[in-house]
């Protein structure tokens, strides 16, 4: 019985079966075996990924916004890259100081001879006061004077002649070149007259503003030269005052700055305000220039009188003037 199983076909057909079926299951029991130490990795990710998580998603509405409050509170609190922020206020030192000054005109100018000549007149000395066109200096121009009238008496000629001439182009007497020859000629003198005009003037130098005469520097009946000085003078107005500051207190005054100046010659203190700081710090004094109005007044002040400037910082702040370093300072 068992031999002819053994032989038989279906018996062969079912062990196949299950040697299949066998050769099934150990193959997806090693699969699944492969496969289950990524299950950890996975829980491991999981969990990096919750951590990750940014607590503001937790956070309420009231919690966010006071965040984002105290974000633009340290932003307006930075400072730019240059470091400035407004105007910087320096520390004062010194609540006063005291520097010598000068009295300097408002005005100079140098009187120099526009042409070489001789001089006839000259009615002001040192010292004395003149009004705006009054003459300082007269040259003798007698030369040009006669040449100028002999142009004008040939102008005369000219006018003359060039309305004859177009009353005869008029009536077909003369050609058009006719008339234009004599037009020529007219307009020509008339340049010449302009010309010994402007020299005539040169012959006078008149004041360009109300001054005085600081220093004359040529008499009458001399020749003079081009370029020569002759006399130097100084405008009337009221005196400025000249001083040298150290650069320092830059951070302090400025223009409009009140000060005051006590005058040698007077024995009087006199009010002024600064009206100018000069552009270059001396290197070797570490000092700058500063010019000053004087206020109004009554006294005969003269230019070279000197005197004890001196600046009160708390005035110069009372008048609300920020120092020309503060000034000039900031982003």
């Amino acid at each position: 019985m068992i031999d002819k199983l053994a032989s038989s076909w279906k018996f062969h057909f079912i062990l196949r079966l299950l040697a299949l079926a066998v050769i099934s299951v150990s193959t997806y029991a090693l699969l699944t075996k492969g496969d289950s130490p990524s299950a950890p990795a996975q829980d491991v990710t999981a969990e990096m990924k919750a951590e990750d998580t940014p607590p503001a998603a937790h956070l309420t509405l009231s919690e966010i916004k006071s965040r984002q409050q105290e974000k633009a509170e340290d932003l307006a609190d930075m400072k730019p890259a240059n470091g400035n922020v407004g105007l910087t206020e320096y520390p004062v030192e010194e609540d006063s100081i005291t520097v010598d000054g000068v009295l300097v005109p408002k005005k100079e100018t140098v009187i120099s001879s526009s042409s070489d000549g001789k001089i006839s007149n000259i009615p002001l000395e040192n010292g004395d006061h003149f009004k705006k066109n009054d003459v300082l200096v007269r040259y003798d121009c007698a030369d040009l004077e006669a040449e100028a009238e002999m142009i004008g008496m040939q102008k005369q000629l000219t006018e003359t002649k060039s309305k004859n001439v177009a009353q005869l182009f008029k009536l077909d007497i003369i050609s058009d070149i006719d008339r234009l020859g004599a037009q020529t000629e007219d307009k020509q003198l008339a340049a010449k007259i302009k010309m010994y005009e402007a020299r005539l003037n040169d012959c006078i130098i008149r004041a360009e503003f109300d001054g005085v005469v600081t220093k004359r520097l040529a008499n009458e009946g001399e020749y003079t030269r081009t370029d020569r000085v002759l006399m130097e003078v100084a405008s009337g107005d009221p005196l400025n005052i000249e001083f040298l500051l150290p650069s320092k207190w830059l951070r302090w005054i400025n223009v409009g700055a009140p000060i005051t100046i006590d005058i040698n010659e007077t024995g009087r203190t006199y009010n002024a305000k600064i009206i100018r700081i000069y552009g270059a710090v001396d290197p070797v004094s570490q000092s700058i220039q500063i010019r000053a109005a004087l206020d109004s007044y009554q006294d005969l002040l003269l230019s070279g009188m000197s005197g004890k400037v001196t600046i009160d910082v708390p005035a110069v702040k009372k008048e609300g003037i920020i120092g020309y370093l503060s000034a000039h300072s900031g982003p």
